[in-house]
């Protein structure tokens, strides 16, 4: 007989699975009740045919007796050796509990003898008395036994129905997260448009404006890494984290292009040559540095636009910090790009390898992501 954590099922059921005062109430009514109509299958014929027979406290005593076995082996004797295999101790610890029965029996006659009050359970002979009170030992302790795996039995079957439950949903969750990937799959091949035509015509401008200024020109190559960057489809959906930190240095290259270098951005990165061997989903750090861009005041001198990033063993760290442009806070905290960097997180990474806190001011905004590579 087995059960996890060597607990009664009831006391199980009384801790974990049913409000603690709501549930024990549950369960004292419901075993009084059971314990009552038990005692009218005993004693019902006697108070029908001839109830001055039946000494009601002599027989509730007796009872009460009956029920104090039941317990003891329901919720000490079980739990305490059955459940942990010591079944040598379960055999003694039985006998014991017999011969604790006897001597409570025999006492208790024998007290009611002297108070004078009538029972049908007086002593005829002690031989006779010991075979009918093992007898009633027996049986109170084999409905102990049944009780127990009837319990047992009950919270099998509920923790296979919640584990079934949870395949269910488990089972939902996969089939959702495949028609995300289907439908961001078709995503990805609506805007891959002739990448390879796209790529040449930008490859023909570059050539054309180079003759004229090589800040377009320049402008033109950064558009183009930046696009075969975002086009690029990995075949175990990550790269390299050097590419993603090129990826970064280019957007801010071209958008200092745009604005003629007058954007104050302290760009920090550790310069680890394992950062090439990294593996981290593509486009993950660029949404926090275009966010940057589209809600951040960039323009100050005084307070400067800051992004670090720093690799501990396996451990990358990301930070960015800026002063904000006059804009809804919650435009900036439930933009669909950082709630859909957050669910590419949760699928990849899982709570347990990441670490991404916001700090959403109503005049400063930070972020910092701890990520286990």
């Amino acid at each position: 007989m087995k059960n996890p954590g060597n607990t009664s099922p009831v006391i199980a059921q009384e801790k974990g699975q049913i409000p603690a005062t709501n549930g024990r109430l549950r369960i004292f009514y419901l075993h009084l009740l059971i314990w009552a109509l038990y005692f009218l299958y005993e004693n019902g014929m006697v108070i029908l045919l001839d109830p001055a027979k039946l000494n009601l406290v002599s027989t509730i005593l007796y009872f009460c007796l009956n029920a104090f076995i039941f317990y003891v082996n329901s919720f000490i004797l079980i739990p305490w050796f059955a459940y942990k295999k010591r079944y040598i101790l379960l055999v003694l610890a039985t006998i014991g509990l017999a011969l604790l029965y006897l001597v409570l029996n025999y006492g208790l006659t024998r007290f009611m003898a002297t108070v004078h009050i009538a029972t049908m359970y007086a002593i005829s002979s002690m031989r006779e008395f010991v075979i009918l009170r093992l007898i009633r030992f027996i049986y109170f302790i084999s409905i102990s036994y049944g009780y127990t795996l009837a319990i047992n039995a009950i919270h099998a079957e509920r923790n296979m129905r919640r584990l079934e439950q949870a395949r269910n949903e488990e089972s939902q969750k996969r089939i959702q997260l495949e028609k995300e990937v289907l439908l961001s799959n078709l995503s990805y091949l609506r805007y891959q448009i002739q990448p390879h035509f796209l790529f040449n015509t930008l490859s023909f401008i570059y050539t054309q404006v180079f003759k004229c200024s090589k800040e377009a020109s320049r402008s033109v190559m950064l558009l183009s890494d930046i696009m075969r960057y975002a086009l690029h489809n990995p075949e175990d959906g990550k790269t390299s984290l050097e590419k993603e930190i090129q990826h970064i240095r280019n957007l801010i290259e071209i958008h200092q292009l745009r604005f003629n270098d007058r954007l104050y951005i302290n760009f920090e990165c550790d310069e680890d040559p394992a950062m090439k061997y990294m593996r981290i989903l593509p486009m993950l750090l660029i949404t926090f540095v275009e966010n940057l861009f589209k809600y951040g005041e960039v323009n100050d001198p005084n307070h400067p636009a800051v992004i670090k990033i720093n690799i501990h063993d396996d451990t990358m760290h990301f930070h960015t910090s800026n002063r904000k442009i006059p804009v809804s806070s919650a435009m900036i905290s439930g933009s669909i790009g950082l709630a859909n960097v957050k669910k590419r997180l949760d699928l990849e990474y899982g709570p347990t390898r990441y670490n991404l806190q916001i700090n959403n001011l109503e005049e400063h905004y930070a972020l910092d992501l701890t990520l286990k590579l």
